[in-house]
């Protein structure tokens, strides 16, 4: 039992190391793919992962202490590669054109904002197809800002503990203050006290010295005015006593005269009447000199001096209680720094992952089905000797050929619309904003699809080789055109191997309608460089295939 076992191993080891096709995609297609897809997600962890880089356009308006900070430590990171751009429409541009996966913004008059404790916003312009590009730099931002934001807070808080410390200073100086300045005015209202006794009991006695100076010039006036009526008076006293002694003589010699005139005294005439003395006179002769004296110099009144009464000074009441002062205040803190961000096609931020592996995996199965139905089928007919009983008719070898791609062209075409029409149904895929517009793409991957198909029966010697042959190519377009994963996954360099490929166009476009949310004019230079390739494949596989015709 042993020896039969061994033998059928032995023969069953021969006969495969005699299918050299078989060994060569067992060996070579897993390498293939391992390789195109390890180089592909290498971009998948950042920089880390030995890729290059992202690029990020920095557009640095406020040209303050934020923007600065901002830029130095987007360029100490090793995750992003910062390209410095004068204007934001010009950073936005480089984003709708596809070539950054983000561009970022820092607008004029951040810092001072912030300083102030007002919010802003950096701007983040973004393509939501670079999903991964965009987490990567999202969360770089995002970590930045709050680097920034928690700087520019400690550097707020540092200030603010210094100005305590300043303030604490200053209220210790103060209260020393407030103290030298409380002994100050108890001692200028003892010294004011003083003042107003002393100045009162002067105002008392100026009053009394000014009295008694009033009451001696007035007695010393009178003393004076009595010796002067006294020196004019007498004589005129003198003067009447005569007058009226005369008039007494006079009128005893009338009496006389009389007597002696006899019977003759009525002839003699009444002596004329003396002067009579007016009676102000009279009562001023026989006034007494003190009497016109004091009539003479009137009493003087003695002003009234008010007391000169200093009011008591009240100070004002120093009602300062420092233990009533408010803490320092609060320094201003700086605003809150925030990111907007804005897809510069309009699309959402998010998308659903079904958007981009329905047509990844459909442009897949869609180049396995052109590969089984085309090349196969053309070398099973030929095989068969259809192509060489074909040379007995009239029907020309491109006639066959021509209507073999278009049944598999139309064929490509309903496996599209049926897949998409699936991933609608079940996956809620969009279909963007002009749904019709997904036929030009997939009319240009069913033609190119359908033109490699010849190119791998042209290409391949035997049926056997067909597979390996197709599926290595067909896995590496799918692989490194975008169609597994999305295609800012892969490094810088791949992207244009990439460009290669008829895979990345369609994928590109199929990205603009349904994550961009472009319209149909997006996609027509994808299109065109689809059905290009078409042409190509279609030309270079009808000269390998006919060559292989002529050959069998």
């Amino acid at each position: 039992m042993l020896v039969g076992f061994f033998a059928a191993l032995s023969k069953d080891f021969r006969l495969l190391f005699r299918d050299r096709v078989g060994l060569v995609f067992m060996t070579l297609a897993p390498v293939v793919v391992i390789t195109v897809a390890g180089l592909s997600l290498s971009n998948l962890y950042g920089p880390k992962g030995g890729s290059s880089p992202f690029v990020l356009p920095l557009v640095d308006q406020d040209g303050g202490r934020i923007g600065r900070a901002i830029t130095e430590r987007l360029h100490d990171n090793p995750a992003v590669r910062v390209t410095l751009v004068a204007e934001p429409s010009a950073a936005r541009a480089l984003v709708r054109a596809k070539q950054m996966g983000a561009a970022l913004i820092v607008p004029a008059g951040t810092s001072a904002a912030l300083a102030a404790g007002r919010p802003s916003q950096l701007i983040l312009y973004t393509d939501p197809v670079k999903a991964i590009e965009l987490d990567v730099i999202r969360d770089l931002v995002q970590e930045i800002r709050h680097e920034v934001e928690a700087a520019a807070r400690n550097e707020a808080l540092a200030e603010l503990e210094a100005t305590r410390q300043r303030a604490l200073e200053a209220r210790g100086a103060l209260e020393r203050a407030v103290a030298d300045l409380r002994r100050n005015l108890d001692g200028a209202a003892a010294q004011l006290a003083a003042a107003r006794s002393d100045a009162s009991r002067a105002s008392r006695e100026g009053q009394r010295v000014l009295s008694a100076s009033v009451m001696r010039l007035r007695a010393e006036q009178k003393a004076a005015a009595i010796v002067a009526l006294g020196s004019i008076l007498d004589p005129l006293r003198g003067f009447l006593a005569d007058l009226h002694a005369h008039e007494r003589a006079f009128t005893a010699w009338a009496e006389t005269a009389r007597t002696l005139a006899g019977r003759f005294a009525d002839r003699i005439p009444p002596p004329p009447d003396p002067p009579t003395v007016p009676p102000t006179l009279a009562k001023l002769v026989h006034a007494k000199p003190d009497a016109l004296a004091a009539r003479l110099v009137p009493p003087v009144s003695l002003p009234v001096v008010p007391a000169l009464e200093v009011p008591a000074l009240r100070l004002p009441a120093f009602s300062l209680n420092l233990s009533e002062l408010p803490e320092p205040a609060a320094a201003r803190l700086p605003g809150m720094l925030t990111i907007e961000e804005t897809s510069v096609t309009g699309a959402p931020r998010t998308f659903n992952t079904f958007d981009q592996n329905v047509p990844g995996f459909s442009i897949t199965f869609l180049l396995l089905g052109m590969l089984l139905g085309i090349s196969l089928a053309l070398l099973d007919e030929r095989d068969w000797g259809t192509f060489a009983r074909l040379r007995a008719t009239t029907t020309p070898l491109a006639a066959v050929l021509g209507a073999k791609l278009t049944t598999r062209f139309a064929v490509g075409i309903v496996q599209m619309a049926l897949l998409f029409a699936v991933g609608r149904l079940f996956f809620g895929v969009s279909l963007g904003p002009e749904p019709w517009a997904l036929g030009l793409p997939i009319v240009g991957i069913a033609a190119a699809g359908a033109s490699f198909g010849l190119v791998v029966a042209g290409l391949a010697r035997s049926r056997e080789a067909v597979l390996p042959l197709g599926s290595i190519a067909i896995l590496t377009m799918a692989a490194a055109g975008g169609c597994w994963w999305p295609i800012d996954l892969e490094p810088p360099w791949m992207h244009s191997v990439a460009r290669a490929f008829p895979t990345f166009w369609a994928m590109d476009a199929f990205n603009d309608l349904m994550i961009r949310r472009q319209t149909g004019s997006a996609v027509i230079t994808a299109t065109l460089v689809l059905l290009a390739y078409a042409a190509g494949y279609l030309v270079l596989g009808l000269l390998l295939f006919r060559s292989r015709v002529r050959d069998s």
